[in-house]
């Protein structure tokens, strides 16, 4: 008799289990289609000092395609939407877009004693996965079973491949536009500097924390890079020096780099929009809805 409640019990909660989880990976988006909602979100998970906010877009009730949409340093996440077509192109195409506010950070993963700039409580990389990514599931949104995709602008270009490497089983694929992706290549660049330390003190940091150029044994998902010429902000040659060792190091992935003569703006990033979501849209037909 006992043997038999053991097996009763072992079956139920082995159910149980499974029916929570076939909830989990068919959630449903749990914001109205169509327009922007607007939440905050607390910049710590202990003693917050200030809120977060974010701004989510349905377009997939389903959840199928979500997309992470990270703004430049010191670009208000609105950008994205008032300056370029993404909002257009996205909704066309199914996709969910989450636009967090990501202020000065650099997209660092920890701060240090020499660290001077602090964007929040929580280094950037840090709150986007351990407080806006489980926000956003509880939402329906960026679960595992769905294709996700995170794409950037400028520092949030460098910000897209970063939060990529450390959410692994999140991401399926990633788009960095005029990003930089080797800070020993800029070594007295005041952002890096001010959450590193100086790099002639701190080398082995700049050269292997946060660093994707340093990261690229560890990139396996197909990745869209984009940079114009005529960039005087951020060197062209971040994108292409890191475009290269990443064929090299990885001749079958699935890496696209486009460039052009253009320059560090919005004329530029708006025209990346289109093929960038194209590229998404090939990896969601290989791999998206095959999940």
């Amino acid at each position: 008799m006992k043997k038999f409640l053991f097996v009763i019990i072992v079956t139920f909660t082995a159910c149980l289990f499974l029916s929570c989880r076939v909830q989990q990976l068919h959630a449903q988006c749990t914001l109205a289609p169509g327009i922007v909602h607007t939440i905050s979100l607390p910049d710590a998970l202990d003693n917050p000092g200030k809120a977060i906010s974010v701004d989510i877009i349905i377009s997939d009730s389903n959840c199928a395609k979500n997309i992470l949409v990270l703004p430049g340093w010191n670009f208000s996440r609105k950008r994205w939407l008032q300056e370029t077509s993404l909002r257009n192109e996205a909704l066309k195409r199914g996709y969910n877009l989450i636009l967090p506010e990501m202020a000065v950070t650099i997209y660092e993963s920890a701060y240090f004693p020499e660290t001077k700039r602090k964007w929040a409580k929580t280094p950037g990389s840090e709150w986007i996965k351990n407080i806006l990514i489980p926000e956003m599931q509880k939402q329906g949104l960026l679960l595992p079973s769905q294709f996700n995709a995170v794409m950037g602008l400028s520092t949030g270009g460098r910000g897209a491949v970063l939060v990529a490497l450390y959410n692994k089983t999140i991401f399926k694929a990633a788009a960095s536009l005029s990003g930089d992706f080797d800070q020993t290549r800029m070594p007295q660049d005041k952002l890096m500097t001010a959450v590193y330390g100086p790099y002639q003190q701190y080398k082995e940091r700049w050269e292997t924390l946060d660093n994707p150029y340093y990261m690229i044994p560890q990139w396996d998902i197909p990745l869209y890079l984009g940079h114009g010429t005529n960039d005087t902000v951020v060197p062209f040659s971040q994108t292409k020096i890191f475009y290269e060792a990443l064929k090299k190091a990885k001749p079958t992935l699935n890496v696209v780099f486009h460039s052009c003569a253009c320059a560090h703006d919005f004329a530029y990033w708006d025209s990346e929009v289109a093929p960038v979501l194209e590229f998404f849209d090939t990896i969601y037909k290989q791999k998206g809805n095959a999940q």
